[in-house]
């Protein structure tokens, strides 16, 4: 018997049973035999604490794994030192994007020594930030991103690491088939089409409405092919889901549903007659009338029976693609504008130009906006913001400055977050100064709370975009008066900070490519 074995048959017995065994013609025997302590308790455990050491170092190794392949050799060549200086202040924070945009346009990679951290900041971020990551972590990063699933982002999906027919989508949950399905569409959106039009059918309720859901989101316009699919899903048993399909169909100009929408209106719709002044000046007075000849498609397509003609008009208003129905009405846009104005209903369209409106923006849809912005009032003025974000740039300049010269937070935040990045040398200074006086009598963030305080949760949003936004050159207005809360002149310290940090950063990227 061995050592171990008998030392745990004595402990088992008890000491006060059995004796301390012998230990004789073993490896360990006389080791074992010269630990004593002093009582037999101590001894036997000392003696298998000798053994257990034993059996661990006299273990052979495992046989170890075949080194990986070497890292690829560099294409890019390292960030000089002057500039990489900064990649610890800014790691993390808000200021890395623009830190790794001047990287890769400079044609550098990053250090190998960052790469594990920038890799983890690469995996909480959303594509767009990923975009500037890609281009400066060089061979060695994609190379090290193999090692870890956290990492595996870098590496990209093609079609076919992506299976959406196999046990892991049998398997998945709906989250986990959201998941694979937006997946397959960053991979491969042809795929994922194929895929839609095999499979959509059969998969439950809660699932129809993700995929869908992930399409709109994703949309792009090869998936106007899915129209046939998605008209047909107008009979879905889900109303979510039927909701969720008549929005992607209203948003393609040229689809069915459209055009029975465009069509409706039209069958509604006449003019009165009006005077020679009214011709000259270009007046139309429509009429309406709710059609005699019953709609079978009516359901189908979201509408409800009404009993008032104007109630109709305003829920198509709402539901069709405006392009469609200009075309449709054969209607410009002030014409279209006027329609709406004359039955109360240009709330319906400002929600259909959003429900419509998508990259870039239709001349015609900008021209809508103008229209609009006048006619807004009481509830509606909610819209002003967004449809400014939809008028010609010089517009929505004017727009801007005339905000912040009245003082109007929100309104400022909303246009500042459609510029192009940095702002203006003169803009950016405006904001400095229009930030130093909301915030100039503010004693701490919960100012926000205060109704009657300048400083408001939107300037707080607008002083957290000019961190990263305003021109870091830009002059500066003149310091706070020296009784202005300490928490007032430490926000404005912090935002000058950050700006002359960027303005270093600037200037060492290109003393650098200067050289």
């Amino acid at each position: 018997m061995s050592d171990l074995k008998t030392l745990l048959a004595t402990a088992l017995v008890g000491m006060s049973r059995a004796a301390l065994p012998p230990h004789v013609d073993t490896p360990l025997a006389d080791a074992l035999s010269r630990v004593t302590r002093d009582d037999a308790e101590s001894t036997l455990l000392a003696r298998a604490a000798l053994v257990g050491l034993a059996a661990r170092a006299g273990q052979l190794p495992l046989p170890s794994a075949p080194p990986p392949e070497p890292a690829p050799a560099e294409l890019r060549p390292e960030a000089p030192a002057r500039v990489t200086r900064h990649l610890i202040s800014v790691l993390n924070t808000a200021m890395l994007p623009e830190w790794l945009s001047l990287c890769g346009a400079a044609g550098w990679r990053v250090p190998h020594a960052d790469l594990p951290d920038l890799l983890d900041w690469g995996s909480h971020v959303n594509e767009e930030l990923r975009a500037t990551l890609r281009p400066v972590l060089g061979e060695r990063g994609r190379w090290l991103a193999g090692f870890s699933s956290d990492w595996r982002w870098l590496l990209g999906l093609k079609s076919g690491d992506v299976t959406v027919d196999g046990p892991e989508w049998e398997g998945a949950t709906k989250a986990g088939r959201e998941a694979l399905f937006r997946a397959l569409r960053d991979a491969d959106s042809a795929a994922s089409r194929a895929f839609l039009t095999v499979h959509f059918k059969v998969e439950k309720a809660g699932v129809r409405k993700r995929l869908l859901d992930v399409l709109a989101q994703t949309w792009e316009a090869g998936d106007a092919e899915l129209e046939p699919l998605l008209e047909e899903t107008l009979s879905d048993r889900s109303e979510d889901v039927r909701a969720q399909v008549r929005r992607l169909l209203q948003g393609l100009p040229s689809s069915a549903y459209n055009a029975r929408m465009a069509d409706r209106a039209k069958a509604m719709l006449g003019q009165e007659k009006v005077g020679f002044l009214g011709r000259l000046r270009g007046q139309v007075n429509f009429t309406l009338a709710l059609p005699e000849v019953p709609d079978a498609d009516l359901k189908r397509d979201g509408l409800e029976p009404v009993q008032h003609p104007a109630e109709r008009l305003r829920h198509l208003l709402n539901a069709v693609h405006p392009g469609a129905l200009m075309t449709a009405l054969e209607l410009k846009p002030a014409g279209l504008v006027g329609l709406a104005a004359q039955f109360e209903a240009t709330d319906e369209l400002v929600r259909a130009i959003f429900s419509s409106a998508a990259q870039p923006i239709e001349p015609a849809f900008s021209e809508l906006a103008e229209l609009l912005l006048p006619r807004l009032k009481g509830s509606f003025t909610h819209w002003r913001a967004d449809l400014l974000a939809l008028v010609p740039a010089p517009r929505r300049e004017a727009e801007l400055q005339a905000a912040l010269r009245g003082h109007d937070s929100q309104l400022t935040l909303t246009l500042l977050r459609g510029l192009p990045t940095p702002w203006p040398a003169d803009l950016s200074t405006e904001v400095f100064r229009q930030l130093s006086r909301a915030i100039r009598k503010a004693e701490s963030a919960f100012a926000a709370y205060d109704k009657n305080s300048d400083w408001d949760y939107a300037w707080i949003n607008v002083l957290e975009l000019a961190q990263t936004r305003a021109s870091p050159a830009a002059p500066r207005p003149s310091s706070l008066p020296a009784d202005a809360p300490e928490y007032a002149r430490q926000t404005l310290d912090n935002l000058y900070a950050g700006l002359a940090l960027r303005a270093q950063i600037h200037a060492d990227f290109a003393a650098e490519r200067s050289l």
